[in-house]
């Protein structure tokens, strides 16, 4: 309904200003006694939603629920969710890997079979360099068939070469003691550099029982006829759609009864001679027509074997369990003890606090199985960091992580160098997605970790204490960890204003993330705490010391360094500080006495323990309760129900003396260190 008909149908109607007014319906308007003098404008928006206002004071809730009981307004449609498109990636596997070798055995490229999904599969080839690693494509790679050397061994001794369709065919040929090779391409099409090896040889060629393995054999046998010394096609008589000589063995095909099939076969000598088993397809007399269905696309072979409308996909099924056979599964770590498999996690703290070199840290760890400040990685695997903030220099920050780590080239860590809005932009979202899924693809990889850096780049101007936009920004990294499965995600984020109050922002965030570390930075210092302050699934409060370490970049090959030299900064363990330089003789020195030394070191315990952020005066402090460090004095002192009364009197002038000699403040219940060793470490 248009705004002219809804206000006609409201009363004194008419357009003042090129919108409609009419009189307000609201009940309460004009303290009950309606609106007389037409008040309320009303328009349409680009959306074609209307739009009220009432000059009379009434609230837009109110209006827009009167309208709506008068049936004036339209039913609103379900707006559409546009990321429900959106599947899962599937997960990738590695299965099996072949090496095709020269003339000398030496590798020149690797082809991998990959699972993907439940019952999907997928090659990837790997070409090898000369110092034996593993380049992304095949590139410029000299292309061989499979065990060539076998293959150029029998040609000399007048043996038999089993042609087939692929490299688990071949080396099930190879089993029972024959000599058997394939190219790496598959039945799709056949390279011709390999063709010059099959010079003067005695082929068999053994096709897969399906359409494309016929063709795959007539494309063989064209490319070969006019070369090789013989030339078989052996039908292996096998009934199962795809079957081929690995199957033909499994069933229990010996080496003799191949011999037998390849003895009754007739040599070839045109490839008009070559026909398709009927078997396979009723309406394919010829092998022309099967290698038409080869080289169509692979949608129109899959309607060839279509024989009815594939069934609904069924409901989502909902198991409903008795709680006494619920059992708690094993938390699996990613890093062992500080971020589970798949965790949603918050690395944050106040600017400045080595946010950034923390995260690329656990993405190199985790990229190459590197134990991280003490605790093993259980789940190697690639690394996607989204650097939306302080990405110019990035690659100094880079640098300085392999070089401090000595990482070889090639771990799998990949970069994104932009803003992306995942809060609000669908095509941010849906562009990422693709450029994951694609990466997946084709590289046969699995993101075991996500990186964030920072959510306020990746928040699109939202307001991060409006619970709306900081609910859109937790869905949407939710649904990028349900497409990219088994994928833990870790966003970097400032502290506020009151830092003892955690993560800035809406108090979702906190409920959201299963895993909260918590970065402090020492006062003046290049060292720092990590503390998880939140464990779903583990236990809390456990501390993380560390320390940022200088390093000198090296130059890049062939340029002239001028100047001071580049550095960066790299992450390793550290202490999380002591009081090593008090004296502990026993001495009676102003302040460090032997109570005063062991009340210190209680004192240092006990934040170690049960500490917390505690922003004193403009700066944050590792705080804790007085009665925490009161039980550790207690219990080091070795105190006894019979000690009470002298307890007290060494507890009450410990209290006084922490603050007279300058060791650490006292305050509303709690306390804290000032300090400093000679390590020069503080709290």
């Amino acid at each position: 309904m248009q705004a002219e008909q809804i206000a006609k149908t409201l009363g004194n109607a008419k357009k003042a200003n090129g919108q409609w007014v009419a009189s307000c319906p609201v009940p309460s308007h004009g303290k009950g006694n309606g609106d007389k003098n037409p008040s309320l404008s009303i328009d349409i928006n680009d959306e074609g939603k209307p739009l009220f206002h009432c000059h009379g004071g009434c609230s837009q809730e109110d209006v827009f629920h009167t309208i709506r009981a008068l049936n004036l307004l339209p039913e609103l449609l379900e707006r559409p969710d546009p990321l429900a498109n959106i599947k899962p990636i599937p997960k990738v596997e590695f299965q099996q890997e072949w090496i095709y070798t020269d003339e000398d055995r030496q590798p020149v490229f690797v082809k991998q079979r990959l699972k993907v999904g439940e019952s999907g599969k997928t090659y990837r080839l790997y070409k090898i360099d000369e110092a034996g690693r593993k380049q992304s494509t095949l590139s410029d790679a000299r292309i061989v068939p499979y065990n060539l050397p076998a293959l150029l061994d029998a040609k000399t001794a007048g043996r038999n070469i089993f042609l087939v369709e692929g490299e688990k065919a071949a080396d099930a040929i190879k089993s029972i003691g024959m000599i058997a090779t394939t190219a790496h391409t598959g039945a799709g099409s056949w390279p011709a550099a390999i063709t010059e090896y099959f010079a003067g040889a005695q082929v068999i060629i053994l096709p897969d029982n399906d359409v494309a393995g016929w063709g795959y054999a007539y494309k063989a046998a064209e490319a070969i006829l006019p070369i090789v010394k013989s030339l078989k096609v052996v039908d292996l008589g096998l009934q199962g759609q795809g079957d081929d000589a690995y199957e033909f063995i499994e069933e229990g095909g010996s080496r003799d009864k191949l011999v037998a099939l390849v003895k009754a076969a007739s040599v070839l000598t045109s490839v008009d001679q070559l026909t398709m088993p009927e078997r396979l397809n009723p309406v394919l007399n010829s092998i022309a027509s099967a290698v038409q269905q080869v080289t169509a696309p692979a949608e129109d072979i899959a309607k060839e074997f279509e024989t009815e409308t594939p069934p609904p996909k069924p409901i989502k099924q909902i198991q409903i369990e008795h709680w006494d056979s619920i059992q708690d599964e094993p938390v699996k770590w990613l890093i062992e003890g500080v971020i589970p498999v798949g965790a949603f996690t918050a690395l944050y703290g106040p600017p400045g606090s080595f946010k950034s070199f923390i995260a690329l840290d656990i993405a190199e760890a985790i990229a190459t199985g590197r134990t991280w400040m003490g605790h093993g990685v259980t789940e190697k695997g690639a690394v996607l960091y989204i650097c939306g903030e302080g990405f110019g220099g990035v690659g100094a920050r880079i640098k300085a992580c392999k070089q401090h780590h000595q990482t070889e080239d090639g771990a799998p860590i990949y970069v994104i160098r932009h803003q992306l809005n995942l809060r609000a932009s669908v095509e941010d979202f849906n562009a990422l997605m693709i450029a994951i899924e694609n990466l997946v693809s084709e590289l046969g990889i699995n993101f075991k970790m996500i990186i964030v850096d920072t959510l306020a780049r990746a928040f699109g101007g939202g307001n991060e204490n409006d619970s709306a936009d900081m609910g859109a920004f937790i869905t949407a990294c939710g649904r990028i960890q349900q497409i990219v499965q088994d994928c833990a995600l870790m966003i970097l984020h400032h502290s506020g204003k009151d830092a003892t109050k955690g993560l800035r922002g809406h108090s979702s965030l906190l409920g959201a993330v299963d895993t909260e570390l918590e970065l402090l930075r020492f006062e003046e210092q290049m060292k720092g705490v990590i503390t998880i302050s939140k464990q779903k699934d583990g236990e809390d409060n456990k501390r993380i010391g560390f320390e940022m370490v200088k390093v000198e970049l090296a130059a890049p090959a062939g340029s002239l360094q001028i100047g001071e030299p580049v550095t960066s900064l790299a992450v390793q363990a550290s202490e999380l500080g002591s009081f090593d330089g008090m004296k502990k003789d026993g001495k009676s020195n102003a302040g460090h006495g032997k109570n005063q030394v062991l009340s210190l070191q209680c004192l240092e315990s006990a934040i170690k323990k049960n500490g917390y952020l505690k922003l004193i005066e403009g700066t944050q402090r590792m705080v804790v309760d007085l009665t925490h460090w009161r039980a550790e004095l207690w219990s080091k002192m070795g105190c006894t129900d019979e000690d009470k009364d002298s307890f007290k009197v060494t507890w009450s002038r410990i209290r006084k003396d922490l603050a007279k000699y300058g060791h650490g403040q006292i305050s509303d219940g709690f306390a804290w260190l000032t300090a400093k060793s000679n390590s020069g470490e503080s709290f």
